[in-house]
């Protein structure tokens, strides 16, 4: 028996993947697309977020994390100490939902084809996870150091092998809905085979992840071919995703005052929840450039401005002087960006449910406007037509 987030209610867009959509998450009652706070940022400084919460109006805690098969073989014969640490958790966490989605950085199905020697690391994914548990994702490619280039771990049929396997251990005796991951590191052919499949397998609900690329044209291209395939399964309205460790900006340019918000695009290519931001993983011989401290603190310290969809430096943000000096804090400002973003998702919703539409709200942001002279306006909405039509 699968178990899905059961839709009360969606609201779809007529011209792009954005829709508003009724559920509930645990006892949580979910009425517009909300944004995850990343735990990763509180586990010195919980007290953050008793001093934000207030401006939140659903708080869900996130870890995402890389997990290599020695991080495994370290948890599956770990202490409870060793146990705790794997998933990062702390005492505040208890008193929020909390959602663990993890990547595997190796293909699982070269020691075991049906997974038996994972049962472990899954009982303990189920106990943390609370009220929602995730299937791992798998890093399809990896670099390899002897050639220079990036090497496929697994094709995707044994990506969707270890979904389904993945799935029915974390079943077990279970209760809570299960999100099955979606890699948009595969080509476009093979998204729509995962889709055709999870359809089959009726598994509605989904988490993207994003790996720590930005939503670009490539990727919004791909998620479209996902969701075609459940429109014309006519599952469309049950569908629920997820989308998470997606890169903040577009592009970061550390000498511009300004960055082209990637993160906040999120809620239209379909996402209903929007998890943490991440930076991509470079190879070994990439090397960085010489970027002076002062730089690069103010490159990381950038703010959403949710007037333009731009992260602006603190010096280029409207923000006083003392409120400026706390966005060099790295967990204050990514608390601050979430909240940003939070709230910008539910007043999203709120035009487009007054309006029933929201490509003339979006298309006024600067941004939008001016990002490859409008190109991601073009991509993000479509002339009244339904989804089946654009193919």
């Amino acid at each position: 028996m699968t178990r899905n987030l059961e839709v009360e209610e969606t609201i779809q867009d007529r011209k792009s993947l954005f829709s508003v959509k009724r559920f509930r998450i645990g006892n949580l009652k979910i009425e517009s697309p909300i944004k995850t706070v990343d735990t990763r940022i509180l586990e010195r400084k919980a007290a953050l977020l008793k001093e934000v919460e207030k401006d939140f109006k659903t708080i869900i805690l996130e870890r995402s994390r890389l997990v290599s098969d020695k991080n495994l073989k370290n948890l599956l014969y770990g202490s409870e100490r060793e146990v705790n640490k794997f998933f990062k958790f702390r005492g505040f966490m208890k008193s929020y939902p909390r959602l663990f989605p993890q990547t595997l950085t190796f293909n699982p199905l070269e020691k075991d084809k049906n997974l038996e020697y994972l049962s472990g690391y899954f009982s303990y994914l189920h106990s943390f996870s609370d009220p929602l548990v995730f299937v791992p994702n798998i890093k399809i490619e990896r670099y390899d150091e002897k050639t220079g280039k990036m090497k496929r771990l697994l094709d995707v049929d044994d990506f969707i092998r270890f979904v389904h396997e993945a799935y029915r251990m974390l079943d077990y005796k279970n209760k809570k809905p299960i999100l099955v991951p979606l890699s948009l590191r595969f080509a476009i052919e093979e998204i729509r085979k995962i889709a055709k499949e999870y359809i089959k397998s009726e598994y509605y609900s989904v988490w993207i992840d994003f790996e720590g690329s930005a939503i670009s044209l490539a990727k919004i291209s791909r998620v479209r071919s996902f969701f075609l395939e459940f429109e014309q399964a006519g599952r469309i309205d049950d569908l629920v995703v997820f989308a998470t460790n997606i890169k903040r900006e577009i592009i970061s340019n550390i000498k511009s005052e300004k960055a082209p918000a990637s993160d906040a695009l999120a809620t239209l290519i379909g996402s209903n929840l929007v998890g943490v931001n991440r930076e991509p993983q470079r190879p070994p011989h990439q090397e960085t450039a010489s970027i002076k401290v002062e730089e690069l603190r103010a490159h990381k310290a950038r703010v959403f401005e949710p007037s333009t969809y731009y992260y602006l430096k603190p010096e280029a943000s409207s923000f006083d002087e003392e409120m400026r000096k706390r966005l060099f804090d790295p967990a204050y400002n990514t608390l601050l960006n979430s909240k940003l973003l939070d709230r910008e998702f539910h007043f999203q919703a709120k035009i487009f449910l007054e309006e029933g539409d929201i490509e003339k709200y979006i298309a006024e942001k600067q941004m939008i406007r001016e990002y490859k002279s409008g190109e991601l306006g073009e991509v993000l909405f479509r002339r009244e037509r339904k989804l089946v039509e654009w193919y």
